[in-house]
């Protein structure tokens, strides 16, 4: 085996990279699946889209930190706002997250 193919300048950031997701999004999907809401992931990304497609609007360059200020900034206010509807309406929560998921 070529010792060149272990590459540790490559193998190092993806490795963190994985661990970082892994402590990351275990707790969260632990989290979805005791409260029963298993496509909120899916509405709070398809949110952050919506925010990179406003800054796009905006003029933003595309590469730019503006457009995942946007991104971050869109999916904590879809998460709020899914958080207040949850408090409000909780028997409808799962069919709220669909429509927000659908728009």
């Amino acid at each position: 085996m070529n010792p060149g193919v272990f590459d540790p300048s490559i193998l190092l950031p993806a490795f963190v990279a994985g661990v970082l997701v892994t402590a990351t999004h275990v707790p969260l999907g632990m989290q979805v699946l005791a409260r029963g809401i298993v496509f909120i992931d899916l509405a709070i990304a398809q949110i952050a889209g919506c925010g990179v497609l406003i800054a796009d609007q905006l003029g933003f360059e595309p590469e730019g930190a503006a457009v995942q200020v946007a991104a971050l900034a869109a999916a904590l206010a879809g998460a709020l706002l899914l958080t207040w509807t949850e408090r409000i309406w909780p028997e409808v929560q799962e069919a709220t997250i669909g429509v927000v998921f659908v728009l």
